[in-house]
């Protein structure tokens, strides 16, 4: 009997503490970002092989600005790694490049810090967790490494990339509830224009990214 009050008394005392749907939510999100790098405005000649593919992780804070709460701003901070394989390949001084053959693997790597700012639409409710979403706004990223990494049946070399150190680009995502669709389009150059080569024609290169992103609430 004594069990079967104590069962009793629990299960009011959950009931209870159950808050009605808050008003004030936020949509505070981790997010994760898997998909595949794009170069854009190549010189001629350079080509992209092999799957390259780019990954995101990180955290937004959502900031509501009106009184539905289904616009908002996001702010965020993440980590992006990159692994872009192409037939173009540097120098260890990075003054020269040649193009190479098909069984060499050749592949620039990245992992920069990325800053997203968000303008964000959603149709979410306190009680609805799958809504329709388009979030847009820009991103920066920080270089935090850049290396080319190039291996043969005979050798394995690594040379550090000469990248911006801060770059910028616009994002868009679209999707609902679990799936969303990603695009991010480059608005500075990947490579340092000063350091990087005298090759013109490589200094306009960037990279764009199209995938999928995740929202873990």
């Amino acid at each position: 009997m004594q069990k079967q009050c104590f069962l009793l008394l629990l299960i009011a005392g959950f009931t209870l503490a159950q808050s009605p749907a808050d008003s004030f939510y936020r949509e505070d999100q981790i997010y994760a970002l898997i998909g595949y790098p794009l170069l854009v405005e190549t010189p001629e000649g350079l080509t992209q092989n092999k799957l390259s593919h780019t990954f995101s992780l990180g955290f937004i804070r959502d900031m509501p600005i009106n009184s539905a709460r289904n616009l908002a701003f996001g702010l965020g901070l993440g980590l992006n790694y990159n692994v872009v394989y192409t037939n173009l390949q540097f120098t260890d001084d990075m003054e020269a490049t040649t193009f190479v053959s098909g069984d060499v693997k050749n592949q620039w790597n990245s992992v920069n810090a990325e800053i997203p700012l968000e303008f964000r639409w959603r149709t979410s409710t306190p009680t609805n967790y799958q809504f329709w979403r388009v979030y847009a706004g820009v991103v920066g990223y920080y270089s935090l490494l850049a290396k080319q990494r190039t291996r043969t049946a005979i050798i394995e070399s690594n040379t550090s990339l000469s990248v911006q150190k801060f770059r910028l680009a616009l994002r868009l995502n679209v999707g609902n509830n679990t799936w969303n669709l990603t695009y991010t389009h480059p608005i500075d150059s990947f490579f340092d224009f000063h350091k990087s080569t005298h090759n013109k024609s490589l200094r306009e290169l960037k990279t764009a990214k199209l995938g999928l992103i995740f929202y873990i609430f």
